[in-house]
């Protein structure tokens, strides 16, 4: 009687043991991709929060040095990949060109001149994904944010670059290394991980702010 009782308690156990398995599977199932979104989330949000820095940071630098700052996104004034003193091709540059009008300031990445760059993020890509036309608060760029770069030289050219000059100002610049003045530097970077959208705005006097997309109000928030 006592061993039937011991079997019994034993089989009873073992299939807890079984349900209890069976929850955790499901509950980990559903966590899994929940945990996954994070993950990109936060490191879209990273990447939104570096482009920023450098911006602020490469305006500080210009204001420092005395010098011309360019921050590169994704090309060069050539149409090249951008490429750190590694070869490895990076999403973001900063040059320092020089002071205006010195030799070899040319808007050029040329060999020995001194730049900073930042790795690309993991599911991080340009553009947006929810926000179609909608353009960020403070944007004054005129390119489509769809490429993820709204800014535009004096020319109306689109481009993927801007320059902060000695005095902190962001400006436009050609291709040919033709400068605008003040007013011409303002626009924002669009980035997206296919479930959110950030902005990053460069107001015409060097001010940065950060915007997500909103999917319930459908509008950009801070």
């Amino acid at each position: 009687m006592a061993r039937r009782h011991a079997r019994a308690q034993a089989g009873f156990t073992a299939i807890e043991v079984m349900v209890v398995i069976a929850i955790v599977g499901i509950m980990t199932a559903l966590a899994v991709p929940q945990m996954r979104n994070y993950f990109n989330d936060q490191r879209l949000k990273s990447a939104a929060r570096t482009m920023a820095d450098t911006f602020s940071i490469a305006r500080a630098q210009a204001i420092r040095t005395g010098t011309n700052q360019i921050v590169f996104v994704r090309r060069d004034m050539l149409n090249a990949a951008l490429t750190n003193q590694a070869g490895t091709v990076v999403p973001i540059l900063t040059l320092n060109d020089g002071r205006p009008g010195a030799a070899g300031q040319n808007c050029r990445i040329d060999a020995g001149e001194p730049s900073t760059s930042e790795m690309a993020q993991v599911g991080v890509n340009w553009g947006v994904t929810f926000a179609g036309a909608a353009r960020a608060p403070g944007d004054t760029g005129l390119g489509p944010i769809a490429t993820g770069s709204s800014f535009r030289d004096q020319l109306g050219a689109n481009t993927t670059w801007v320059m902060f000059r000695p005095d902190g100002v962001p400006v436009g610049v050609t291709a040919a290394c033709v400068a605008g003045g003040t007013g011409t530097g303002g626009g924002a970077i669009y980035l997206t991980n296919g479930t959110r959208d950030y902005a990053v705005v460069l107001s015409p006097l060097g001010g940065v702010r950060v915007h997500a997309w909103d999917r319930a109000t459908g509008a950009w928030r801070n």
